[in-house]
């Protein structure tokens, strides 16, 4: 996803839902548009805070909530109890492998896979809209521990 096409469809949606482009939605959008990586809102609010900048959790939830519609950021629990959001700008779609004794996630791609989801919703008469995969084990390291 395009750096400037984001920027321009979060302005677009805001001005369709009668919101306003402020400066703490323009610096949360450039904050996600940089990140690499899995965060959480209350870290991500956090950080905003310790910028300087002056917005509400609730303006971060709403936000990464707006951009989790719009495909910027995915947002998944990742097997916690709170959800984990990640920037999907210029980054591929891909899915996760994530561990049950120390929390490590790995992403990893691959095109077999794909295959099969496309295969099933088209036998099952399914529209995709988005997926997400996640698989839960233990690492090699944790493996090693037990």
């Amino acid at each position: 996803m395009d750096r400037q096409l984001v920027i321009d469809s979060f302005k677009a949606w805001l001005r369709a839902h009668g919101l306003k482009y402020t400066r703490e939605r323009e610096a949360i959008l450039s904050e996600v548009i940089a990140r690499q990586g899995h965060f959480d809102a209350e870290e991500f609010a956090a950080h905003m805070r310790s910028t300087g900048l002056k917005c509400s959790r609730a303006t971060v939830y709403r936000t990464l909530d707006i951009l989790d519609e719009l495909g910027v950021v995915h947002k998944s629990t990742l097997g916690h109890k709170h959800q984990h959001y990640e920037s999907m700008v210029d980054r591929p779609h891909h899915d996760h492998l994530i561990c049950l004794g120390c929390d490590k996630v790995v992403e990893f791609v691959d095109d077999n896979i794909e295959r099969l989801q496309i295969e099933a919703c088209q036998r099952l008469g399914f529209t995709i809209s988005r997926h997400s995969l996640q698989i839960f084990g233990h690492c090699p390291e944790c493996q090693k521990k037990n």
